[in-house]
């Protein structure tokens, strides 16, 4: 399912311009906070998920990866109550878990002197109940001392399953930093020989305080997969939910893990017609798809296809092509890239490059507009889905990035666009609605008509998706955490840094946002953020154009891509793919591809000294 792709299954959402109504104000109604300055002491709250092992243990590669049955009473929620902030001496931990726990262990401040696992303090908590434990600790016992302001206490819990249970029971917890006296947990990294966990600088923070710690279990390839370092408790159990029907095959009910039972529910809710069977067969590891071969089916993209340049849906396809289908079904068209052309260039300082386009071939009917999209990776969706529009809107300017405006689908209003290639949604869950209606044929409460040209026989309105289930694949994408800008001193990185800016690339990757305080979840608020993006429409010229226009945005228009979490495409997604349409094999081929309105900065790249260019990369490689 490409979630970062999709667009409604007509192409009927435009408005005319006007001032887009806001998401979120005032009257909206919020989540609960997760701190709480109170009187007599700060209180922080999260959730948390199981774990195989430790944070360190890089040679097990086993600590960001999901364990089979994850979402089987297998989340749990932690309460700090620091009183130590407001003149007290204790801090005192309150976790709360979905089934009855054996004599669950805390671990608490870090020291790794034994193994890189090893704490000073490790306690076994009080119980309350069957679901509530307790800990209070009023010394630091790496110091031996009693507990002060800016203590750093690095803690893990660990779930312990009373049995019967399904699967297995002994877990150990995300290893989580808290200051005393701040509030909130920190994203941390490693510093010294053991690691010893510190708050990363803000710098690093790319997703505010939604930013992932630093992966030292040497899994690349589950670096987009984790909670947010800030997730509310109440959003642990729906993200692993979520989880769940994101890694199901929609027509089978199996799992993409091994050692996960057949979820009954989903099985037989794949259309008819679709472009793929379930969301990470598109989204690999929630990051960018790769181009497919020459002449393989197209299976991590979206075709937009219409009658004519405006993209009127086509007759006999509508504004999508679904090129599988279910057996018995009559096909309705096939695409595959067929070859490459190239274009050869120079650098400034005469070492040539090349660039290759895409080209492709249909089967069955050919439409003769189209317009080729890739899937981009997952992070940070529910963060840009937080900023403000005014801020957004304070952006555009003439000739340089315009808004685009929609109908929302549920009230009608006039919207500003932000999510999609070319802006076409408002929210998030617009986006995996659409993207569950174009990809797989399935309908939501919000879109409940399936794509169909209007010579296409009538496909159905029937709602397949419950609205809970839709909810909980929302929170799942909204809560994804952002990983941590790397190489923060290194001296050519923090130089490309500078060459970033004196080209004006950070015109429209703009460095940094704030979010708005307004947003229903409580993660995601009021978060200052670097996401390397504007979200506006931009004029990238003839070489990066479409021949068919999407409402209002233009074949060369194109939404600014986020750059966070770029430098980490190849081990996420096993190579390197950039751009719309999967064109660029490096970053050097995406930034060269520019034009339009972003012809100045590829020009001020292209001629620079090749160690500044390197360096340049180096910072994008960095983020």
């Amino acid at each position: 399912m490409c979630i970062a792709t999709a667009s409604l299954p007509s192409a009927a959402q435009d408005s005319t311009p006007g001032t887009p109504v806001p998401l979120f104000n005032s009257k909206t109604k919020l989540d609960p906070a997760t701190i709480e300055d109170a009187p007599e002491a700060i209180i922080t709250r999260v959730g948390d998920r199981v774990r195989d092992r430790h944070a360190r243990e890089g040679k097990f590669h086993a600590y960001d990866h999901y364990l089979p049955l994850y979402w089987e009473n297998r989340t749990v929620a932690i309460e700090i109550i620091d009183r130590v902030a407001k003149g007290g001496d204790s801090v005192t931990y309150n976790m709360t878990s979905l089934a009855p726990l054996n004599s669950p262990n805390l671990r608490l401040f870090f020291e790794g002197k034994g193994t890189v696992a090893q704490y000073s303090n490790n306690l076994i908590s009080k119980q309350i109940d069957p679901l509530h434990y307790t800990v209070t600790v009023k010394t630091n016992t790496n110091e031996r001392r009693p507990l002060k302001m800016g203590d750093r206490i690095e803690m893990e819990f660990s779930p312990f399953l009373k049995p019967p249970v399904a699967g297995r029971t002994n877990y150990y917890g995300t290893a989580l930093l808290y200051v005393v006296g701040k509030g909130g947990f920190a994203p941390w990294e490693g510093r010294g020989p053991r690691l010893d966990s510190f708050p990363m600088t803000d710098e690093a923070l790319l997703g505010g305080m939604t930013t992932s710690h630093r992966q030292y279990s040497d899994e690349p390839k589950e670096l987009f997969k984790q909670m947010a370092t800030n997730i509310a408790p109440t959003d642990a159990q729906p993200f692993v939910l979520g989880r769940r029907l994101h890694h199901s095959d929609f027509g089978t009910g199996t799992h993409s893990e091994r050692g996960n039972p057949v979820y009954k529910e989903l099985v037989d809710k794949l259309g008819q017609h679709f472009v793929g069977r379930s969301c990470i067969a598109c989204h690999t590891n929630n990051g960018r798809a790769l181009p497919a071969n020459v002449g393989a089916p197209m299976t991590s993209y979206l075709v937009r296809v219409g009658s004519d340049a405006k993209g009127t849906p086509h007759p006999k396809l509508g504004a999508s092509l679904q090129s599988q289908t279910a057996k018995g079904s009559d096909g309705e068209a096939g695409v595959t890239i067929s070859g490459w052309v190239t274009t050869d260039g120079t650098y400034g300082d005469g070492t040539a490059f090349t660039l290759r386009k895409p080209t492709y071939k249909f089967t069955g009917i050919v439409p003769e507009f189209f317009s080729v999209r890739i899937t981009p990776p997952l992070v940070g969706q529910g963060l840009l889905e937080s900023l403000d529009e005014g801020d957004i809107s304070a952006g555009a300017k003439p000739k340089n990035g315009r808004i685009r405006t929609v109908t929302d689908p549920e009230t009608n209003e006039l919207r500003l666009g932000r999510f999609g290639w070319k802006a076409g949604q408002a929210t998030l869950k617009h986006q995996i609605a659409g993207a569950l209606n174009n990809d797989m044929g399935v309908t939501t409460s919000i879109f409940p008509k399936l794509d169909q040209g209007s010579e296409q026989p009538d496909r159905g309105t029937v709602t397949k998706l419950a609205d809970a289930d839709l909810e909980n694949m929302y929170r799942y994408v909204a809560t994804l955490g952002v990983p941590p800008r790397r190489d923060l001193e290194d001296a050519d990185a923090k130089r490309g840094e500078k060459m970033f800016a004196d080209a004006n690339c950070a015109t429209c990757h703009v460095t940094k946002m704030k979010t708005s305080a307004f947003h229903p979840l409580a993660e995601l608020r009021s978060q200052t953020i670097r996401p390397y993006t504007d979200l506006l429409l931009h004029d990238l010229g003839a070489g990066l154009a479409d021949n068919m226009s999407e409402g209002n945005a233009s074949g060369a228009e194109w939404r600014t891509a986020p750059l966070w979490g770029i430098g980490s495409t190849a081990g996420v997604s096993g190579g390197e793919s950039y751009l719309h349409d999967g064109r660029a094999r490096t970053l050097s081929e995406a930034i060269l591809w520019h034009g339009g309105e972003a012809q100045d900065a590829r020009e001020a790249f292209r001629k620079m000294p090749a160690a500044d260019r390197d360096a340049l990369l180096k910072f994008l490689k960095s983020l």
